[in-house]
């Protein structure tokens, strides 16, 4: 199997949303509607971006519409096309994606913790 597209552009993009969020989720303070639903959701729709480019390349998934199928689906997907793809150690990937799909909420709970603690010490 091949190595696929690589994750890095993925990775960037979700970590800049858990950075976001955990700046949010520290201060406590109230992301506008647009912010939210960006970190929130933005993370989820570029790894099912990343799905659909990367089973073009792969030619395993030969729909048009895959990227809307991934996004639909992404939390059965995910492991599905990877251990496909990748065989047994498709299922590092699959851990990999899903905490980058949820990189958001991970960023703004993590904050919030980080916060409460520095409370609950002072």
């Amino acid at each position: 199997m091949s190595a696929g597209v690589p994750l890095t552009r993925l990775y960037f993009f979700s970590g800049c949303c858990a950075l976001f969020a955990l700046v949010y989720g520290f201060l406590g303070a109230e992301p506008t509607p647009v912010m939210q639903m960006l970190l929130g959701l933005g993370p989820a729709v570029a790894v099912a971006a990343w799905l659909a480019a990367d089973a073009r390349h792969n030619r395993t998934v030969l729909a048009h519409d895959a990227g809307l199928f991934f996004y639909l689906t992404w939390p059965l997907s995910i492991p599905w096309y990877a251990v496909r793809t990748r065989g047994r150690r498709g299922w590092r990937l699959a851990v990999q994606l899903y905490v980058t799909a949820l990189a958001g909420w991970l960023g703004f709970i993590v904050g919030a913790v980080i916060a409460g603690l520095g409370r609950v010490t002072a």
